[in-house]
């Protein structure tokens, strides 16, 4: 009786702590209190054996979703202007199932970002439609075929779409078109001029970035040199120490004469060196 009783206590125990129950409408998602990921449940029920000796938290995500989305795709090379006006755009709405049998996805992902699986769908889409539409695109831009053939080579973006997004355990249901915005020949060329406006105004730009660095770096080599005479005065100073004296002396007035003596009233030049012309020339410039 003790030992059934206690193998029911554990059967109950087990249940509680690690059976999760997983509903016909839902995938479950189970994380450790630092939402780590643990695994994904699927329908029906499900052992977490990790429950057993931590505490889990489960998170049930619904197997039907939906959501809008604008499929922008710039026209070449007007990318480079980064603006919807000249972009083809496609606003979608887009419903999905998630095949819990054959879900791919990053769990991770799904729990934490509220768009993941609509940048998921989002991203395949327009992957689908810069290869479906590149015909129109390149060399130049082709406005009236690409309005005339748009519905029939949208039809072929979404399957393409499906068969990618399946094979991720994503099902995608339906794919409803909104208002299309297709640029139309004025305004490419429009985008066109306004694109090598641009590129004349980055290389001007990038022309007096390099003069400014070539000035940064002469006024450098001048302020080096510079602190070269200061280094050189500066040890001169260090080495005679009546020089200032000196300096003061010579400024007070016109054709006057100094000479610096030593305490003991030798006579001292302090531009008796060999180099004497360009320690003078330091020293005249120290004293301007």
């Amino acid at each position: 009786m003790v030992v059934a009783a206690f193998i029911i206590a554990a059967a109950v125990y087990i249940f509680v702590k690690a059976v999760v129950f997983v509903g016909d409408d839902v995938v479950a998602i189970v994380t450790d209190t630092e939402y780590q990921i643990i695994g994904l449940l699927k329908k029906g029920v499900n052992v977490v054996p990790q429950a057993l000796f931590h505490p889990v938290r489960v998170t049930y995500i619904p197997l039907y979703g939906s959501c809008k989305a604008d499929i922008i795709v710039p026209i070449p090379p007007l990318e480079k202007i980064k603006s919807k006006n000249y972009s083809i755009t496609v606003p979608v709405s887009i419903q999905y199932t998630f095949d819990a049998g054959k879900l791919k996805l990053d769990l991770k992902s799904m729990h934490s970002n509220a768009d993941y699986v609509k940048e998921i769908i989002t991203i395949a889409l327009v992957d689908a439609v810069n290869t479906q539409f590149r015909k129109y695109l390149v060399p130049v831009y082709q406005y009236f075929p690409l309005q005339a053939n748009f519905q029939n080579e949208f039809i072929v973006v979404i399957n393409t779409v499906k068969e990618v997004c399946a094979k991720r355990g994503l099902v995608v249901d339906d794919v409803k078109i909104g208002n299309v915005y297709l640029p139309d020949y004025a305004i490419y060329a429009e985008g066109k001029r306004f694109l090598q406006e641009l590129l004349q105004q980055e290389k001007d730009n990038a022309l007096q970035l390099a003069r400014l660095q070539q000035k940064l770096n002469e006024d450098g080599l001048a302020s080096k040199q510079r602190l070269e005479h200061l280094e050189k005065i500066s040890e001169l100073i260090q080495k005679n120490k009546d020089i200032l004296r000196y300096i003061y002396i010579d400024k007070l007035a016109d054709n006057v004469r100094v000479i610096v003596t030593s305490d003991n009233e030798a006579q001292f030049d302090i531009f008796n060196t060999e180099d004497y012309g360009t320690v003078k020339s330091d020293v005249d410039n120290f004293k301007k």
